[in-house]
C-alpha cells in the first residue's frame, strides 16, 4: 500500500470509489446528479490549496482517498480532511489505520504540522478517529444555517 498525490488519471476511479462508499451505510449520501458530484469531486482535488491523497494497493487501484485542503496559519500549515474514505470491502482490516499514518509522514514530509476534520458522533468514523490519536476539541462548535 502507498499514499501519494492523486494523479489525475485515477481520477475518476477515485469519484466511483467515493460514491460506492458514501452512497451506502452508513452515510446514505443521496448523489443522483452526476453533475453535481463533479462539481464536488473538483472542488475538493482541483483548487490551488487542496490536498488530494489517494491509497493505492499493490495491483495499482485506490482503496482509499483523502480529501482536503491546506492552509497556513499562526502555528504553520494545517491539512482540513474534508473526506476521508476507504474502499467498502477493504474496511475493518486496518488499512484506514495504514492511510492515516502514510498521510501523517506524507504532510511531515510538507512541512504540515496539524490535520484537522469533522465527523459526526453517531458514526464508526468517530471511534475510529479518536483510536488513531484525534482528540475532540471541546470549546469548538461546528454551525450551519440554511439559506432561506
Amino acid at each position: 500500500m502507498k499514499t501519494t498525490r492523486l494523479p489525475e488519471e485515477k481520477y475518476e476511479e477515485l469519484k466511483a470509489l467515493f460514491l460506492d462508499v458514501f452512497s451506502n451505510e452508513p452515510w446514505l449520501d443521496e448523489w443522483e446528479n452526476e453533475h453535481q458530484l463533479d462539481l464536488y469531486m473538483r472542488d475538493l482535488v482541483d483548487n490551488k490549496n487542496s490536498l488530494p491523497l489517494v491509497l493505492i494497493d499493490e495491483h495499482k487501484y485506490l482503496v482509499g482517498g483523502s480529501l482536503g485542503y491546506v492552509f497556513n496559519w499562526w502555528e504553520g500549515k494545517e491539512y482540513y480532511i474534508k473526506e476521508l474514505f476507504i474502499s467498502r470491502d477493504k474496511q475493518n482490516q486496518g488499512l484506514g489505520k495504514v492511510f492515516l499514518q502514510q498521510i501523517n509522514d506524507y504532510l511531515k514530509n510538507e512541512d504540515i504540522q496539524h490535520i484537522t476534520l469533522m465527523t459526526e458522533r453517531n458514526v464508526p468514523a468517530y471511534h475510529f478517529y479518536q483510536k488513531n490519536g484525534f482528540i475532540e476539541l471541546e470549546e469548538s462548535v461546528f454551525f450551519a444555517r440554511k439559506i432561506k
